[in-house]
């Protein structure tokens, strides 16, 4: 009998040391973690002879507000003149609704350069359904590298 209570005390001991453990949410990560990415192809730039507007729509489809960082890379294709864009992310709560904007970044390119837009929400959870990614070239052309979206609650 003073076994079983022995071990009896013994596993309550195991359960009370594991209990003790404190548990730590996994922090971001910004290289290997994408909720989504997609990859630009040709048919992703933006221009005189193409569309003037690229956008790229991700439903996130949470109830519950979400923390996010996107990256959108933007190149320029023109030489000589610098291609003029500007990038939104913007949100909405139905398919039905129009789009709410977010954050605008206007980006000028100097002939074969590009850039990295970085759309950040990570101390304040926004409550949108979908997020959208906007590309409005006004001038030159660009094109869209890639998006990467990582989400958490």
């Amino acid at each position: 009998m003073k076994k079983f209570i022995l071990f009896i005390v013994a596993l309550f001991t195991v359960f009370v040391a594991q209990a003790q453990i404190a548990k730590v949410d996994a922090p971001w990560d910004l290289n290997n973690k994408w909720v989504t990415e997609y990859t630009g192809t040709a048919v992703d730039t933006l221009g005189t002879v193409t569309a003037t507007t690229w956008s790229y729509t991700i439903p996130v489809n949470k109830a519950d507000g979400l923390m996010y960082v996107g990256k959108l890379k933007v190149s320029d294709k023109t030489t000589g003149a610098a291609g003029v864009c500007t990038i939104k992310i913007r949100g909405k709560y139905f398919d039905a609704d129009s789009w709410t904007d977010i954050t605008t970044v206007s980006w000028t390119g100097v002939g074969s350069t590009d850039t990295t837009a970085v759309f950040t929400s990570v101390s304040n959870k926004v409550y949108y359904r979908y997020l959208n990614f906007l590309v409005t070239n006004t001038s030159g052309k660009s094109k869209v590298d890639f998006v990467k979206l990582l989400i958490k609650r």
